[in-house]
This record gives C-alpha cells, structure tokens and sequence, in this order.
C-alpha cells in the first residue's frame, strides 16, 4: 500500500472489549473503554479506575511504518526539547517499546498509548483574543521543538499538505457546480501559478500540520489557556509557515474585529518565533490554500464514505466563508493587518 491509501481504506472495525483486552495485553492496564472519532484510525478513550486517561490508537492498516514511527518520534522529541508542552506523553508496552504490532482481522496495525489530555476542546470554546495568543504562542513553542527532529518518515507524500494544494485540483467535480466551486478553481489555479514555485525556498521542518479546533483543547475555567495539542497523525516535513497558516485557516470568520482571530494568533506566534519577510508574504496564500484543501479533501471523501459525512463536512462551511473573505472584495485588508501583525516584535 502506498501512503496516499490512508484516506481511501477503511481501518478495520475494533470492538470496545476488544480494545479493552488489547490494552491488558499490551499495557497491564483496565479501565472504561470509549470509542472516539477519527478520519482514518481507531482509537479508544480508557479511564482507569485511579481516573487517568489514555487514548489507545489502532493505525490504519495502510499507514507505512515508518510514518507511524516518525510520529511516534515527533512527540517524544517534543517531549524531551519542551517537557512543558501539553502534548500527549507515550505511554511504553509492558516490553518497554513505544508502539507494537497486532493483528485485526488479518490486518496488521500499530497500537499506541498515548496520554489523555483534558480540557474543552477548542471548537467548543468562545475565540477570545486571549484564547488566539495563547493558541498562536503555544504553536510557536511547539514548532521549535520540532525544530530540529529528523526522521525518515517525514517525507510524505500526503493530500493534507499545503505544498500539493494544486494536486487536488482533479477532486473538484465532486463539489456541486456554482459560484463556491468556480471560485476554489480559481484558487487553486493561482496558487500554482505564483504561490507554489516560491515554496522551496521557504524554511522546512518537521510541522504538526493540523492544529484544527479538535486537535486542541484549552483551560475550561477561563478557556485562555493551551491544555492541549493532539493527534500528531499529519506531521511531516514542509515549509514552516504552513503549521502556522493550517492553524490560522479555521479562524478566519471568528473574532471581535475583521480577521481579529487570525491576527492575534500570526503576533503571538511571531512574538515567539519571528516570521521572514517571505513567509509574512505568502502566509495569506498559504492560508486561503489550507482551505481550499479543505474543501476539495472533505468533499471528495464525502461523496465517498456517505456514513461518515457529517464528520469529514465538520469544517467544510467555515471554509467556504474563510476562502471567500481571503479571495474576495477583503483579501486586501487580511494582507495588511497580518504583514502589521508580524512587525510587532
């Protein structure tokens, strides 16, 4: 299987028993079991009856190894680089590894511990301009972290990568044809011409590539603090400025002020760590690029696991209106108030 078959196989059904029997197994431990969604996984939320908990992730059969392996890395690497980062801790078997192989159904899948992070998850929580510079400061922290991790398993070949936006442009006709459409294609169409080639000369690193409203969670007291970062599943290698501009692509419509979420999070960020010049320029691109991504991956895959829609469409009108306000009559005024937002250092 090739890396790109993790959005198009189906990981194999895994029962709440079995999952609580491969956590004894592997990991000596019991507790409440509790399915959670996932795009392409299985994963199970366990509290133990000391009231920790742990999320217990079965890998898509069709995720090469070595790709696990990176992620595996990536947040022990974190770990050991900015130990108070909230990212999820591995958990080791009880041989002492960081992840093992089983057998579901005749698949072989990884299985991995991970620590459980509490806090109300992002999307439920109001986007206050405390709540962006601590989301856009902890992103930074977390980028320099991985600063200097490296892994074979970074190089990968996947749809969610904001450099491949033109690559998806053949997933369009799935979209109902209309003004929505034409103006994605419009999109894409530019971003390959101008934006594109000036991508590698860009910094490169290991990024966390999906700092999406359910991949955090925040302080449920005052929600203006960062408890969590999660699901390292479409880290890889590839322009710095991309994590940032993934993060910002959810926030576009939200703030007190036009484009205020986005401006909060792009300061705070480089407050921790400053942008070029270049990544500043094309940082509005890169974000309208994250959603059209959005739209054209989620509409694709729609159309094709039906019984999973409403999940995989949970971002897809937000990115109709993100794209729209960055294409449109106030792309001008996004550019200016994020170019300001990056000289305030």
């Amino acid at each position: 299987m090739t890396q790109g078959d993790v959005l198009t196989t189906v990981a194999p059904p895994i029962s709440g028993d079995e999952a609580g029997a491969m956590m004894l197994r592997h990991f000596g431990l019991t507790g409440g079991v509790r399915e959670l969604s996932s795009e392409r996984d299985r994963n199970f939320h366990i509290t133990t009856p000391d009231g920790h908990g742990y999320v217990l992730k079965f890998t898509n059969p069709a995720e090469p190894q070595p790709v696990t392996a990176f992620q595996t890395g990536a947040m022990q690497h974190v770990a050991s680089r900015d130990p108070t980062l909230p990212v999820p801790r591995v958990v080791p078997t009880r041989d002492g590894e960081a992840q093992t192989t089983i057998l579901i159904d005749g698949h072989p899948m990884i299985l991995r511990l991970l620590t459980y992070l509490d806090g109300t998850p992002l999307h439920a929580a109001p986007a206050s301009p405390g709540l962006m510079r601590a989301l856009g400061a902890t992103l930074a922290r977390l980028d320099l972290a991985l600063a200097d991790y490296e892994h074979p398993g970074s190089q990968r070949d996947l749809l969610w990568d904001i450099t491949r936006t033109a690559s998806v442009a053949d997933k369009l006709h799935y979209l109902a044809e209309g003004p929505r459409r034409r103006m994605v294609e419009r999109f894409i169409a530019r971003f390959t011409d101008r934006v594109a080639p000036r991508l590698p000369a860009l910094r490169h690193q290991v990024i966390h590539n999906d700092l999406n409203p359910h991949n955090a969670v925040v302080d449920p007291a005052g929600h203006q603090a960062v408890t969590g970062i999660i699901d390292f599943g479409d880290a890889l290698k590839a322009p710095l400025i991309n994590d940032l501009a993934t993060a910002l692509a959810y926030h576009v419509t939200s703030g007190e002020t036009p484009f205020g979420s986005i401006v909060e999070m792009t300061r705070a960020y480089n407050a921790v760590l400053p942008l070029t010049a270049d990544e500043t320029e094309l940082l509005p691109d890169l974000i309208a690029a994250r959603l059209a991504l959005t739209i054209s991956i989620t509409g694709w895959r729609a159309a094709e696991y039906p019984e999973n829609a409403a999940y995989i469409l949970r971002n897809a009108e937000r990115a109709f209106a993100g794209l729209e306000k960055l294409t449109g009559d106030e792309a001008a005024t996004a550019r200016t108030l994020l170019h300001l937002a990056c000289q305030e250092v």
